[in-house]
């Protein structure tokens, strides 16, 4: 059987599900007419409205079988598109009639173009609406995207209404008429013509023969205009744009018959024409009955039921226990899933999403390129029960999600979960609430500053306590003095004479170095500085390990109090991909936020620029909700760690004071 995956993209509310719903009911898969919950039947789903997970849903018919993956409109979840995108040979952009360009479709378009090869169709839906002009929308999208997007269906739209379709390549036009295609006379003949033209010149290119016949006779025939029109889409010199209404299922009939006809044949990828298995797990699930499912894509050979296989990404064995073919929610139990096709297996062990399994040691298959989430907040479980729950709960999470992400930071004694933005971190709290039952509080992310000093100073720690029988007895003279920014801690021992015995001396650096994970300022990490012990005092009874770790604390937290104490803060590298009708408004967004732009640079997107910068992670911890805004969700960044400066004196001594107030509320 000839097997053919297709993936939707497009904004939120573009209609790629309603497409793939409509899609089953003429196929006979599905018993009604506009089934909302065919494929979004996830709780969170349900009550968002929206598809927040890739889906798969088989199409078979006699000639082929046809996997069609729904990704989400909404950004947030970047990791679901990347999932199905590196899953197939082919895509289709669905575009709202009433808006066009949204962020959603330009975002698919990029996704498209800079992460894989894959050819691309569009898909113009919702043209049952009113007030709608179809040339005006294709060229607007020829004017954002690429003139070689060429209609193969023209709507005929009369009077606010969505009457029928031209078939551009057979130039025939039909009515809708009781769920069929009823031919009549075409109203746009000298409209199709043109479009014809275009596309006869487009196949024309798809090799030297077919050129050479086309500029000798200006014309091709029409079953060579048939044969290669697949070609022509799978070079990228052509952008099929197909016009619908998912509510019309005669729109959804011809769409089918052209999809049939053009997409690339999944035997027809470059990595099929070995035997070996190669497959690509590109989706984990957390079901509650049936435990963790992984969608796994087929590229060459197979995946057989109880087979054991390579997780390349992870360097560990992985045993196929049971092998399904998802169809919505249906499970079917199979015992093998062949080359080009996607099946599903149950309780993986050692893999997840991204992982490559294969049969041979170096497949040549690019692993999947997830962003880091750079969205992050912390989070505190109200009851020790809900800390147990949390832990199971957000293990399960990262397992379905690349691009969620937790830890615990120990420089601020917070756990930190890391979304890519406000939608997907709403995503992540309700899930956490309402299916794993935990409950959570939501708090800002901490920022890890630094501590350190810029001035010299010297102090004695002493610590003497003896009221008979065995006391403690320990006293440490220190100096402190700044070292380079990055240079950590120093420690050096300039004791003679035995005024503190060389077992002692550890002693004084161990008390020394436990001060500086919290500081006097803040109670932030201490950094960047040398202490030198250089004096002292013992008792040959009442000496001990404890009393010199806490006279070196002592002397520390004193001198470091008179060395001209300061806070550091972490400046974070920041690159901003933003149009250049927007670039103003981001300029001024980094102006707020203590930013210093460090240069620009053309995109290799036309009409975009890359923003370089550096800014304080304090000011743009919420960056990525702020940028979205600023921008419509246009512009992209990515941000890490530079290196840390002195914080202001005012702002410094704003964080100093909310840090006294909150260890008082802890007291």
């Amino acid at each position: 059987m000839i097997i053919k995956n297709l993936c939707l993209l497009g904004h939120s509310s573009s209609g790629k599900t309603s497409i793939i719903e409509t899609l089953a009911y003429i196929n006979k898969l599905s018993s009604s007419f506009g089934t909302p919950s065919l494929l979004d039947s996830d709780e969170e789903e349900k009550k968002r409205k929206t598809t927040i997970n890739l889906k798969v849903f088989p199409i078979k018919t006699k000639n082929y079988k046809l996997n069609l993956i729904d990704t989400p409109g909404f950004s947030d979840f970047i990791g679901e598109i990347l999932g199905a995108v590196h899953s197939v040979e082919n895509a289709s952009i669905v575009v709202n009639a009433q808006n066009p360009i949204e962020v959603g479709t330009e975002r698919s378009w990029f996704i498209l173009n800079e992460k894989t090869d894959i050819p691309i169709s569009f898909i113009i839906n919702h043209f049952d609406k009113e007030n709608l002009n179809f040339e005006n929308i294709l060229n607007t999208l020829i004017e954002n995207y690429s003139n070689r997007i060429i209609p193969i269906t023209i709507p005929i739209y009369e009077n606010n209404s969505f009457k029928g379709l031209v078939d551009v390549i057979s130039k025939k036009a039909y009515l809708f008429e009781k769920g069929e295609l009823k031919e009549t006379s075409n109203p746009y003949e000298s409209l199709t013509n043109s479009y014809f033209e275009k596309i006869t010149e487009t196949i024309a290119e798809t090799n030297e023969e077919l050129l050479n016949k086309y500029l000798e006779n200006g014309q091709l025939e029409d079953k060579e205009i048939l044969q290669n029109l697949k070609q022509a889409y799978k070079m990228k010199l052509l952008f099929p744009l197909f016009t619908i209404s998912a509510k019309i299922p005669e729109t959804i009939k011809l769409l089918q018959k052209y999809l049939e006809l053009i997409l690339v044949n999944a035997d027809e990828n470059e990595l099929s024409k070995t035997n070996e298995t190669i497959s690509l797990v590109f989706k984990t699930i957390s079901d509650p009955y049936k435990g963790k499912i992984s969608y796994i894509r087929v590229f060459s050979g197979k995946i057989v039921k109880d087979g054991t296989y390579q997780n390349i990404t992870k360097n560990q064995k992985e045993k196929i226990s049971a092998l399904v073919e998802i169809i919505g929610d249906q499970h079917n139990p199979i015992n093998e899933c062949l080359s080009g096709d996607i099946c599903a297996s149950y309780k993986l062990e050692q893999t997840s999403s991204g992982d490559i399994l294969s049969t041979v040691e170096n497949p040549n298959l690019k692993p999947i390129q997830y962003p880091e989430p750079l969205y992050e907040k912390g989070v505190e479980p109200k009851t020790k029960a809900d800390e147990e729950k949390l832990s199971s709960a957000i293990n399960k999470i990262q397992e379905e999600d690349p691009t969620f992400k937790a830890y615990r930071d120990h420089n601020v004694k917070q756990f930190v979960i890391a979304t890519i933005g406000d939608i997907h971190l709403d995503y992540i709290i309700s899930k956490l609430k309402n299916k794993y039952k935990v409950n959570i509080e939501v708090t800002p992310r901490k920022i890890p500053y630094l501590e350190t000093i810029k001035g010299k100073a010297q102090a004695i720690g002493k610590y003497v306590k003896q009221s008979g029988g065995r006391g403690q007895f320990g006293i440490a003279h220190i100096e402190l003095e700044p070292l380079p920014r990055g240079q950590g801690f120093e420690f050096v021992d300039r004791i003679v004479g035995g005024v503190i015995p060389k077992n002692f001396i550890p002693s004084v650096e161990k008390g020394i170095r436990n001060a500086m994970e919290e500081g006097i300022l803040s109670g932030n990490k201490v950094v960047d500085l040398r202490a030198i012990l250089f004096d002292g005092k013992y008792h040959e009874v009442d000496s001990s390990d404890l009393a010199f770790q806490i006279a070196g604390a002592m002397a520390f937290r004193e001198a470091m109090s008179k060395a001209n104490p300061i806070l550091l803060e972490p400046i974070m590298n920041l690159e901003i991909l933003v149009p250049d009708s927007m670039l103003g408004d981001v300029i001024g967004l980094l102006n707020t936020k203590r930013a210093r732009i460090m240069g620009m640079e053309a995109s290799s997107r036309k009409g975009w620029q890359l923003i370089k910068a550096e800014a304080p992670w304090m000011e743009i911890k919420d960056f990525a909700v702020e940028l979205k805004s600023a921008t419509q969700g246009r512009a992209t960044f990515s941000m890490k760690l530079s290196h840390y400066e002195e914080v202001p004196s005012n702002i410094a001594q704003q964080i100093i004071n909310e840090s006294k107030r909150n260890q008082e509320e802890k007291v």
